[in-house]
C-alpha cells in the first residue's frame, strides 16, 4: 500500500509537471508504477523509511529489493520519490543510504 501510495505520489507530480518526465522513457509514470508494485508493501515501507532514517531493512525485503525490484527500478523510485516537494530536502540524505541499502542487500 505504502508503495502505491508513493508511486501515486510520484505519478501526481510527474503530470503536474513538478518532475521533469526523462525523454528517452516512454510511459516513466507507469514505469514507476510498476517498479513499486513489485515488493511487498510491508518491504516498500520498510526500504523508504530505511532511505530516510537510520532503520535496517531486513533480510525478506533485501531479498525482494534485489529480486523482484532490481537496480534500475529501485534507482528510478528513489529519484522520483527525494524530487517531490515534501522529500527535497532530503535528497542529499536519502540519495546516499538508497544506494548503501541497494549494496547492503545486494551482499
Amino acid at each position: 500500500m505504502v508503495a502505491l501510495i508513493l508511486a501515486s505520489r510520484v505519478m501526481a507530480s510527474l503530470t503536474e509537471k513538478k518532475i521533469s518526465i526523462p525523454r528517452r522513457v516512454p510511459g516513466y509514470p507507469l514505469h514507476l508504477l510498476h517498479c513499486a508494485r513489485r515488493v511487498e508493501n510491508e518491504c516498500a515501507k520498510e526500504i523508504f523509511v530505511g532511505m530516510f532514517e537510520k532503520l535496517p531493512v531486513s533480510k525478506k525485503c533485501c531479498q525482494q529489493l534485489i529480486n523482484k525490484m532490481g537496480k534500475t527500478c529501485h534507482d528510478d523510485l528513489y529519484k522520483a520519490i527525494v524530487l517531490l516537494p515534501d522529500y527535497t530536502s532530503r535528497a542529499s540524505t536519502a540519495i546516499p543510504k538508497g544506494n548503501r541499502i541497494w549494496r547492503k542487500c545486494a551482499l
